[in-house]
């Protein structure tokens, strides 16, 4: 029976064995779904509290059935998990998947994290083993760099060693429907690679395609990046609208009921592990190709958190309110609604940017516990209280319930109130007096006036 064949056995049998490089809000899902599924899964992390923690059963990441899955699998004995990414855990894995994070920096992909990963893998490769990469890397980086890698070693790719770039499409709180749901992506270094790394996300996926690696490395940046320019767009046009007097939401509603338009809301920015890294991961993979258009549109994400920190500082000045003497109430520090992942979150630039003012700073999450050095509010009112100014960074359902009767009652007689994800109704603050800002409201409203006044 040739290698490829006796992998794909193990894999219809549910005998192969996986090791998961990596278990954050990836790697995860990804492992505990598999051992769910029937395979032996060793979990591997370099964070030895993050190690304890699901060996005592308690999961960290917030997805919905992901404790209960990890509780189950650590009964039946389908998933362990090691902060040792040694040379036998790796030998004894036919399979073993990189999901550890690749950020930038400087604009620049880090990639030291997928590097000290890789050596661990070479450290432990052997003859029928698939290594799977789900981390987000630069085009071309499975099919030169990894591969050549694993021929230094005297293995033949995708003969002795079968290599695929399998990127994840997981939005946090929804990964375990969407790990199943979601079209995965297999994109082989070679036909057996392929096919192999196919057969086995064909046990716990609905829908595989199977594509070439650098076509599917190009894909998963691609698709953030035209996300990343939608939102830039979307920004471009509150701003616009916010100058001229119009209501952006109202602008893209109507915009948006072209049977072939589809805009983005605009908003404080752009969080997470991806949006604003995979723009870059483009950007760079060819640095003489012309890519002012990419690079615009992530300096105009970037710097909506700063425009809306000068418009409300601005704000308070006009109300004749001292900034060092200032209470600000930031609502929300995960970089999206009813998570805790602060990645990349707005939020940080907005905390440290009134921290640096000498304002007094309260941060509520009812998700997330980083404050960026602010002060940790235990409720929306304990936050409110005496504030000279409120912004709604991240749209989770609890602020849903913040009334202006709610604000009013708390919050300082002249509290300003910027509402980034427009989740608030502004004709109800405005006419319970109190002066309601927001993403690409116009500056007729943004004063508190009527557009003829």
């Amino acid at each position: 029976m040739s290698t490829e064949s006796s992998l794909l056995d193990r894999i219809r049998q549910r005998t192969a064995t996986l090791s998961v490089l990596g278990m954050g809000h990836i790697g995860l899902p990804m492992a505990l779904i598999c051992a769910r599924a029937g395979f032996t899964v060793t979990g591997i992390d370099i964070d030895a509290d993050k190690v304890e923690a699901l060996r005592q059963g308690k999961c960290y990441v917030r997805e919905p059935e992901l404790g209960q899955i990890l509780t189950e699998c650590l009964k039946t004995g389908t998933f362990q998990v090691i902060s040792d990414a040694s040379a036998r855990a790796i030998r004894t894995s036919d399979l073993v998947d990189i999901c550890v994070p690749t950020p930038v920096r400087n604009t620049k992909p880090d990639l030291r994290n997928f590097e000290a990963a890789l050596a661990s893998v070479k450290a432990g490769a052997h003859k029928g083993m698939i290594v799977l990469i789900g981390s987000t890397v630069p085009p071309l980086a499975t099919s030169k760099s990894v591969a050549a890698e694993i021929q230094h070693l005297g293995y033949k790719v995708d003969e002795d060693i079968f290599l695929a770039y399998c990127p994840e499409r997981l939005s946090p709180g929804q990964a375990t429907r969407e790990f199943a749901e979601n079209v995965r992506i297999v994109g082989g270094v070679g036909p057996r690679s392929g096919r192999i790394a196919a057969e086995f996300f064909r046990t716990v996926c609905k829908n595989v395609i199977v594509t070439d690696a650098l076509t599917a490395e190009l894909a998963k940046v691609s698709e953030n990046t035209f996300r990343d320019l939608n939102i830039a767009y979307a920004n471009l046009l509150a701003l616009i609208a916010e100058s001229l007097g119009a209501d952006v939401n109202e602008v893209i509603r109507l915009a948006n009921t072209h049977p072939r338009v589809s805009i983005h809301k605009p908003g404080l920015g752009v969080g997470g592990p991806c949006l604003p890294k995979d723009p870059y991961m483009l950007i760079n993979s060819v640095p003489e190709a012309p890519s002012q258009l990419l690079s615009v549109a992530r300096n105009l994400n970037r710097d909506m958190s700063k425009h809306v920190v000068t418009l409300l500082l601005r704000s308070l000045r006009d109300k004749e309110v001292t900034i060092a003497d200032a209470k600000v109430a930031v609502l929300g520090v995960a970089y999206k609604a009813d998570t805790e992942d602060v990645t990349n979150s707005p939020a940080e630039f907005v905390v440290k940017e009134f921290l640096n003012t000498g304002a007094t700073v309260s941060v509520y999450d009812p998700y997330a516990s980083e404050t960026y050095g602010a002060q940790k509010a235990s409720s929306i009112e304990q936050a409110l209280r005496g504030a000279d100014c409120i912004i709604l960074v991240t749209p989770h359902t609890d602020f849903k319930s913040i009334l202006p009767t709610l604000v009013r009652r708390l919050a300082k007689p002249q509290c300003v109130i910027f509402d980034g994800p427009r989740m608030l109704d502004p004709t109800e603050f405005r006419r319970q007096g109190v002066v309601y800002l927001g993403t690409g409201y116009g500056k007729a409203a943004l004063l508190g006036r009527s557009i003829d006044e």
